[in-house]
């Protein structure tokens, strides 16, 4: 009897421990490359507060705590407004935009046009 509760106990741990490594081993995976670029497809969003030169200043984050984020473009920033071609002049103040990637210099600054005032 004792060897058939030693058996059963030695099965019971290995069981265990061959559960347990496998879900340790997915936390452990660095992200896949896929997942890294659909991160940064999401790329920094915010409103154009000003545009000063080849910079442009956002305005991100939630609207109870707006942080200022200063944006470096070059020539090689590809820029559209409601998917027509654009310059870093276009955009103005109030602006909903989308950079990518969200660190660096811009790549690519996707912006909605704004929205007609209502007349009264």
């Amino acid at each position: 009897m004792k060897a058939w509760t030693k058996l059963l106990a030695a099965f019971a741990v290995a069981v265990m421990t061959s559960a347990a490594v496998p879900a340790m081993a997915v936390d452990d995976k660095p992200a896949t490359p896929a997942k890294a670029e659909k991160a940064s497809k999401k790329g920094l969003k915010g409103s154009v507060v000003k545009v000063d030169g080849t910079k442009l200043v956002i305005s991100a984050g939630k609207k109870s705590d707006p942080k200022e984020v200063t944006v470096e473009t070059d020539d090689k920033t590809v820029i559209t407004v409601d998917g027509a071609a654009a310059k870093l002049a276009d955009l103005k103040p109030g602006q909903k935009v989308t950079i990518s990637p969200d660190a660096g210099t811009a790549t690519k600054i996707e912006a909605a046009a704004p929205k007609a005032k209502k007349a009264k």
